[in-house]
């Protein structure tokens, strides 16, 4: 039978959701909890990779098992074995074709940004920190042309492994809450480093190092990469849609 995983964790600990050979990825750990729990060897596949030090509310990813373990078993046992830090907060029955990657009709992520003087100790593994005031009215405007369709070869790796970089981004829109600022970015799919990349881009016209017309220069075919790369830790993959 196959079984859905709804999965969360703090990636602050982890060389990102992917079996790394030489660190550790969430998926190995979660992998080795269910095989203990089965006695049998369980892989996993997850609904996308998260980068090392990227977190997730929602992560999604299937597995097929040997026997059915009720629900409430499931979960709690499985929760005891895993580390505090990765907790499946849900396990729901699939069809056998189902697949939480090819089957995803888009993923939502916010990043977040603690924007303050002074650093905040509860918020430090989720936030980036970013000390001089930024002008949130300015980051909406340039995230505007951001939305739609889109060719993102400028927010990406210089040869990224996809047959395509265009993609769809549904909704963008930047938020603040006292002295957090929200980016929150919905789409049906992203590329490598591209919320990331987004995000650091927004971040500097924040900061009037970028201008609104700057981030809608970086959709033209012939803009260099962008080089403002937000850092990991402020990234949350927060659900995956279906």
């Amino acid at each position: 039978m196959r079984l859905l995983f709804t999965i969360q964790y703090l990636g602050t600990n982890y060389a990102g959701w992917q079996t790394q050979s030489n660190a550790t990825g969430v998926q190995q750990v979660i992998e080795a909890a269910l095989s203990k729990m089965y006695a049998a060897p369980i892989k996993i596949e997850g609904a996308g990779r998260t980068d090392s030090g990227v977190h997730a509310v929602a992560q999604r990813a299937h597995a097929d098992v040997p026997f059915e373990i009720a629900g409430r078993g499931m979960l709690r046992g499985l929760n005891d074995l895993l580390p505090g830090d990765i907790r499946v907060t849900a396990v729901e029955n699939v069809a056998d074709d189902f697949h939480c990657r090819f089957d995803a009709k888009g993923k939502t992520y916010v990043y977040r940004v603690w924007n303050s003087e002074v650093a905040s100790v509860f918020h430090a593994e989720t936030h980036a920190h970013v000390g001089q005031a930024l002008d949130v009215e300015m980051m909406s405007r340039a995230a505007a042309p951001l939305v739609g369709s889109h060719d993102f070869a400028a927010f990406t790796v210089i040869a990224p492994e996809v047959s395509s970089t265009k993609r769809t981004i549904e909704m963008l829109r930047v938020e603040r809450e006292d002295e957090s600022i929200c980016i929150h970015v919905r789409a049906d799919g992203f590329l490598r480093y591209m919320v990331r990349r987004i995000a650091g881009s927004l971040i500097e016209t924040g900061r009037g190092k970028l201008s609104v017309e700057d981030v809608a220069r970086s959709l033209e075919p012939e803009f260099a990469p962008a080089r403002w790369t937000a850092p990991a830790k402020g990234l949350t993959l927060l659900d995956v849609h279906y």
